[in-house]
């Protein structure tokens, strides 16, 4: 009877140990994400103007608004169209990472290089891109030669085209981007036995073959997990509008909307609603990707 009082008690203690040591992530959780979406939540019923001091119960008023609002619907395609970048991003770093893999000689130099796009300021990365992009004197012209074939002028990629400045974006947003695809596909790859390559072998399998017999589905996870994150972070994407295109109307995304209709104007509870409406989004795409991979045993 003691011997099993002590053990409740020693049990007991382990785990006030245990909570205390994740007390300040539950914390800074509540205050900085639990409190805030509900705050937020609340607000986008409201017409809340902080500047003036007034706040106004209006039930479903700034959905009602969100929906009726044209400029929205123009700001989710644009969202939308600027995450091409995000299939092909893959795309490129996975076969990025399978080439690294088997080089022999420059290959941890080739990663460092690949990957310092990852760790530069975002706000860096749109400012120089931009210098890129220039009509008469940016690289991205000069070296392909497309200074001259728009009836003898360049291709203006920042002028007032929605569609070459969206792809400028795209261009941009696969290089800084692919260093992290590339990275976790290598981790991916190296955990793969090299077993199962050397009976497919045995069994005349061809690298193609491989590719996508052993390869493909056993990177299946690291797939998963590239396309969760980036949806999210696409979703979310604010930079590009406001560095990059400077408020251009072909890459004005939700977040911009938010910002600019909302925030911008001292109509916090527009952009709450708006915030709200996009969480929402985030989550049931989330949710609907992870009942997915149950089906496909990810």
């Amino acid at each position: 009877m003691t011997k099993s009082i002590k053990k409740k008690s020693l049990f007991f203690k382990e785990e006030i140990v245990a909570f205390l040591f994740i007390l300040i992530p539950i914390i800074g959780f509540m205050i900085f994400t639990a409190i805030s979406m509900g705050t937020s939540i609340w607000y986008s019923f409201n017409k809340f103007r902080p500047v003036k001091g007034t706040i106004e119960f209006i039930g479903i008023d700034n959905y009602v608004k969100m929906f009726k609002d044209k400029t929205f619907y123009e700001a989710c395609l644009n969202t939308i169209v600027l995450m091409a970048s995000l299939p092909i991003g893959m795309i490129l770093g996975l076969l990025l990472a399978v080439y690294l893999k088997d080089l022999t000689h420059g290959s941890k130099v080739l990663r460092v290089v690949y990957y310092l796009p990852v760790v530069t300021s975002a706000v860096a990365i749109n400012l120089v891109w931009r210098y890129i992009f220039q009509a008469e004197s940016g690289a991205f012209n000069l070296i392909f030669g497309l200074t001259k074939v728009n009836n003898g002028k360049p291709i203006y990629w920042l002028g007032t085209n929605k569609w070459l400045i969206k792809i400028a974006v795209i261009i941009k947003n696969i290089w800084s981007g692919i260093g992290t695809t590339m990275i976790l596909y290598l981790a991916g790859l190296n955990n793969i036995s090299k077993t199962y390559y050397e009976a497919a072998e045995i069994d005349g399998a061809s690298n193609i073959q491989k590719f996508l017999h052993i390869t493909l589905p056993l990177i299946k996870p690291t797939t998963f997990y590239l396309l969760i994150t980036g949806i999210i972070g696409g979703l979310q994407s604010y930079t590009d509008a406001v560095v990059f295109a400077e408020g251009h109307e072909g890459v004005r995304t939700i977040v911009w909307y938010i910002w600019h209709y909302g925030i911008d104007s001292g109509n916090y509870g527009y952009a709450s609603a708006v915030s709200t409406f996009l969480g929402i989004v985030i989550m049931l795409i989330t949710l609907i990707q992870f009942k997915r991979t149950k089906m496909l045993d990810i």
